[in-house]
């Protein structure tokens, strides 16, 4: 028998033989085993298993707790690619790992399950006894007791795993956290809710994760000392501006690039279908985007220029987006040249950047947009970055996808793409044929009832962890997609608003980020003050 390369290389795991009736789904199960005392393991019961669809909304479809002997059964599986996630009961097995199938704590290096119309079986697992941080926080007087969480960091994705490890501070100060794998953290103290009493703070006193000191954690280990203090809560709220949008452009890229840049993004201010793809290549190379008109360079524009000193400067977009003759006054702000990326329309161009940025990486997520408007794109670009992918521009009116697009997104190794935005978007047959390219491991939209609730679905999917987030109109482009390209090297998401309200779901955002920093982009009339004020539509 012939394995195919995916079962070959241990990523897919094999259906066993068994009957089933493929209309009602096919059944999945396993055991699940636990570390008793060194090396030493028994059947574990109340373990949590989670089974996550690869395509879709990339959620949960089946869940179910271990018996006393162990076992699991889901049963009603319909075909596809899953990944599956065991989750002890805290309450009965403290101090027990969680572990992805394959029992890895890392959910991209997880074995895929592929559902045919046979039932697999042996979808084992084995939780192991887990290490642990502790420490005391302290906080202020009359505030309830905060909380410490242990993000994950995946060194070879260079993502954080999607749930921190928490522990409750107790009233004395003092917490436990446990049941880590080996790995490193990012440990952050903050409030118990979404309310914002206390502030967040990362170990040693840093207030920013880029400031901050991993911890590293090994097997086995025990931790002791890990301290923290929490100050009185609230979240700054401010805003990027300028009096027209490419001072508003110089704004956010002075705020980003306080010490100058290496690199400079410059793009048509007056129109955005070039444009859309620079925001997560600017993110890669930590470059700012500075906005400019067809035929001319703004003053403002230029005064930055000189402060930034870059070595290169990319242009994004054909002569009839930034002419020739801005080209060539561009040549003498660089001192190592110009860059143009110029395709024969909108989506060539985009295929372009991301060649020239990701091609000949190891890449592994790729976002799909349209390129026929620009909400899920700007909304979908600082995923992206999070994410180390390109967005990349289709037709979405199509019914199906250009071979150029699926040509590249398998020259750049691929496996995993992410459609933003919903069928008005980009058509049925381009997800369709998205999901059945052979090297595509994952396929998902993500999308909600418009713009707004895209943005936020978009962002509730890439982003565990951020200090920062940011506001921007979702009726207009400009200020979005100058701050997109700083959203996106901040790893902050971007959360389309409307002009005089900020959707309950986006507040609820803020909450569950804990972040410190709110962040407007654009002035008045774009975001009033009532989006200043955060105040709910």
């Amino acid at each position: 028998m012939v394995l195919s390369p995916l079962l070959a290389a241990g990523f897919l795991v094999a259906a066993a033989a068994a009957p089933a009736n493929a209309a009602d789904g096919v059944y999945v199960q396993g055991t699940v085993t636990a570390e008793t005392s060194q090396d030493v393991y028994a059947p574990q019961h109340s373990v949590y298993v989670e089974l996550y669809e690869l395509s879709g909304s990339g959620d949960v479809i089946r869940g179910i707790g271990t018996g006393m002997d162990g076992s699991y059964s889901l049963y009603g599986v319909p075909p596809g690619r899953y990944r599956m996630h065991f989750e002890p009961n805290g309450l009965v097995s403290d101090g027990l790992t969680p572990t992805w199938l394959g029992n890895t704590p890392y959910e991209a290096q997880s074995q895929i399950i592929e559902v045919g119309t046979t039932n697999v079986t042996g979808l084992d697992a084995q939780l192991e006894i887990g290490s642990s941080i502790s420490g005391i926080v302290s906080y202020p007087q009359g505030a309830e007791p905060p909380v410490a969480a242990a993000f994950l960091f995946n060194t070879t994705t260079g993502e954080w795993e999607r749930s921190a490890y928490r522990a409750d501070v107790d009233a004395a100060g003092n917490y436990t956290i446990n049941g880590l794998p080996a790995g490193m953290y990012a440990l952050r103290f903050g409030d118990s809710n979404d309310q914002a009493l206390v502030s967040t703070e990362y170990w040693e006193g840093q207030e920013l994760l880029y400031a901050s000191t991993p911890v590293e954690v090994a097997a086995d280990q025990q931790l002791t000392g890990y301290d923290g203090a929490v100050g009185p809560g609230g979240v700054y709220v401010g805003r990027l501006a300028g009096p027209d949008r490419s001072a508003t452009s110089v704004q956010i890229s002075m705020a980003g690039y306080p010490d100058g840049s290496d690199a400079v993004f410059v793009v048509n201010g007056q129109n955005f279908p070039d444009a859309l793809g620079a925001a997560p290549a600017a993110a890669r190379v930590g470059a700012p985007i500075l906005l400019v008109t067809p035929s001319a360079i703004p003053a403002s524009v230029k005064a930055e220029l000189t402060r930034l000193t870059p070595e290169t400067i990319y242009v994004v977009g054909g002569e009839p987006s930034v002419s020739l003759a801005v080209e060539t006054q561009l040549q003498g702000y660089a001192t190592g040249g110009v860059i143009r990326f110029k395709g024969v329309d909108r989506f060539h161009t985009s295929r372009l950047v991301a060649d020239y940025f990701w091609g000949g990486a190891d890449n592994r997520t790729a976002y799909i947009a349209t390129g026929l408007n620009f909400p899920d794109a700007l909304s979908g670009a600082p995923a992206a970055a999070n994410e180390f992918g390109p967005v990349i521009l289709v037709n979405g009116k199509a019914s199906s996808l250009d071979a150029a697009t699926a040509t590249l997104l398998q020259e750049l190794s691929i496996e995993k793409v992410v459609v933003a935005g919903g069928l008005p978007s980009v058509s049925a047959g381009i997800k369709s044929d998205l999901d059945a390219l052979p090297f595509i491991l994952e396929s998902y939209r993500r999308n909600g009832a418009d713009r707004y609730a895209t943005s936020v679905i978009t962002n509730q999917k890439s982003f565990p962890l951020a200090d920062a987030v940011f506001l921007a109109t979702g009726a207009n482009f400009p200020d979005a997609l100058a701050g997109a390209a700083l959203a996106g090297a901040w790893r902050a998401p971007v959360y389309l608003v409307q002009q005089n309200c900020i959707p309950s779901a986006v507040l609820g955002e803020i909450g569950r980020l804990h972040v410190r920093d709110v962040v407007l982009l654009g002035g008045e009339p774009s975001l009033s003050n009532n989006v200043l004020n955060l105040q709910v539509c």
